[in-house]
């Protein structure tokens, strides 16, 4: 992989990005831009991407605020965080790394959810969306849901937020256990040598972690619900989701598949919230899948758009 390292600015944020193979880059092709999850970074997707598209496709990873190496204002504080901040923040990242090129978004949970909030507010540079364990409300379970219930109770938890921060950050084996605690299948999970990879390979941008920064997004997330909105999405949508997710309960994989218009559900059977690693190989296919038939969407609708103009010009030039 060739890869060009950078920040964008966004409302006062510094959002962290990669860009992947840009040699490959197809200006007829949308742009496939990767969003990770929360204290993930956005080197994650280097070990999670399907394997052609280490050498053979472009492709970009952007950072989630709060994330090092993206670095928040000096003000940034929880009550920032919600859905329009949300996304005032990411398109704006966005359309810096890209400016009007067209884009499918594949997110992970929270880069889930800014994929899915992204179509809400009809980004116009975004075509298709695929959500891998993504969520509609912050109300979460498992481990992750706990520290945002942590952080959600105020300033006075902050220093214990950020203690346990401190801590997985620190720790190897805490870190493994963390992670594989997000699995259903965690014996599928701890044997795919992608979990190794990937963690070894976010290590640097985890052990540099601010816990102050984290903090106001975590209290914020808390509070997020999307529900109302689903309806506003009217792009190709891709629904990646494990029966067995201990962070992002069944019933909100559910609530959003019945209430997008149109949406795609792929399914993965004992699975928690990391199918990437959990269940790799079907993975890997349905992301594939999933990305072609968006792009042969966007595809056909190029082409319609183009069929009045070619029409209004041999008619002119007949007359």
């Amino acid at each position: 992989m060739k890869i060009r390292k950078g920040l964008v600015g966004s409302k006062g944020h510094h959002i962290a990005y990669l860009a992947v193979n840009e040699h490959l880059v197809c200006d007829e092709r949308p742009a496939i831009v990767f969003i990770h999850g929360v204290l993930a970074s956005v080197n994650y997707w280097r070990e999670c991407v399907p394997p052609a598209f280490r050498k053979d496709r472009a492709w970009y990873s952007l950072s989630l605020p709060a994330h090092h190496p993206s670095t928040v204002p000096t003000d940034f504080a929880p009550e920032h965080v919600n859905e329009q901040w949300f996304y005032d923040v990411m398109y704006g990242a966005l359309k810096e790394l890209l400016g009007d090129r067209k884009a499918i978004i594949v997110g992970h949970s929270t880069g889930g959810f800014s994929a899915l909030n992204l179509a809400i507010h009809q980004a116009p540079n975004v075509v298709g969306i695929v959500s891998i364990a993504g969520f509609h409300s912050g109300n979460w379970g498992g481990v992750e849901g706990l520290l945002v219930k942590l952080a959600g109770l105020g300033r006075w938890a902050e220093s214990l937020f950020a203690f346990n921060i401190r801590l997985a950050s620190k720790s190897r084996l805490i870190q493994r256990v963390f992670a594989s605690l997000l699995a259903y299948n965690r014996h599928a999970y701890r044997a795919n040598p992608i979990s190794r990879r990937m963690l070894e390979t976010i290590r640097p941008d985890v052990r540099a972690q601010n816990p102050a920064a984290l903090f106001p997004l975590f209290n914020g997330i808390s509070r997020l619900e999307i529900a109302e909105q689903l309806c506003h999405i009217n792009v190709p949508c891709y629904l990646f989701a494990g029966t067995h997710d201990p962070v992002v309960p069944a019933r909100q994989s559910l609530f959003l598949a019945g209430n997008i218009e149109r949406a795609k559900t792929i399914i993965f059977r004992n699975v928690g919230h990391m199918p990437v690693m959990e269940d790799a190989e079907a993975y890997m296919a349905a992301l594939e899948r999933a990305l072609d038939d968006i792009e042969a969407h966007d595809r056909a609708i190029r082409l319609r758009s183009a069929e009045p103009y070619k029409k209004g010009t041999l008619h002119h030039e007949l007359n």
